[in-house]
């Protein structure tokens, strides 16, 4: 009986070191990665997105949520198509007068300029890191825009927001009109 009972204890001190191990070993690392799809202004996907939150918001949503919203996405056919853009970018009669971010309190502004692809490839972005000097320095702090227009899949985009964020992203995928989206991949600096 003895023996049974030292058995017991070894297995019960056994199983909780590997337990307290996987516990250990299991840290919840943040992706390098994010990728995010958002919607234009008449589909069903959530056209909002907040950096900092790692989140997409309905209109209604980002109308109650103003200080967070870095991005959003619409579609203005011809002009723009799908774009990104942000709060502060003027973009009127587009949305919802309900909740339209032209009458918003705070319109935070997010500054686009496309990266020559050429230049910088999708491999190279591919490859990039948190601490990628690549991340600052293709931002053009001289000529930035406040859109992301005519958007194609491979186009990137360095940005940087209102709240001095600073990344790089990629168009993954669009379809164009009133109810389509937009998925890109992005990577902030560290």
């Amino acid at each position: 009986m003895k023996k049974l009972f030292y058995l017991f204890a070894l297995l019960f001190v056994a199983g909780s070191v590997f337990v307290a191990c996987d516990e250990d070993d299991d840290p919840k690392v943040e992706p390098i990665f994010n990728t995010v799809t958002l919607g234009a202004q008449s589909g069903t996907i959530d056209g909002f997105y907040s950096f900092n939150n790692k989140e997409t918001y309905t209109l209604a949503e980002a109308s109650t949520n103003q200080e967070t919203i870095d991005l959003l996405c619409f579609y203005e056919e011809g002009k723009n198509d799908i774009s990104l853009s942000s709060p502060g970018a003027n973009i009127t009669g587009i949305f919802d007068a309900a909740y339209d971010p032209a009458t918003w309190t705070v319109q935070d502004t997010t500054w686009f300029t496309q990266v020559d692809e050429t230049v910088f490839t999708a491999t190279m972005f591919a490859e990039l890191t948190l601490e990628s000097e690549a991340i600052d320095t293709l931002f053009d702090a001289d000529n930035p825009k406040r859109k992301a227009k005519l958007l194609e899949p491979g186009h990137i985009y360095a940005f940087q927001t209102e709240d001095n964020y600073q990344g790089l992203l990629k168009v993954d995928a669009v379809t164009q009109g009133e109810d389509g989206s937009v998925t890109f991949t992005y990577i902030l600096k560290k």
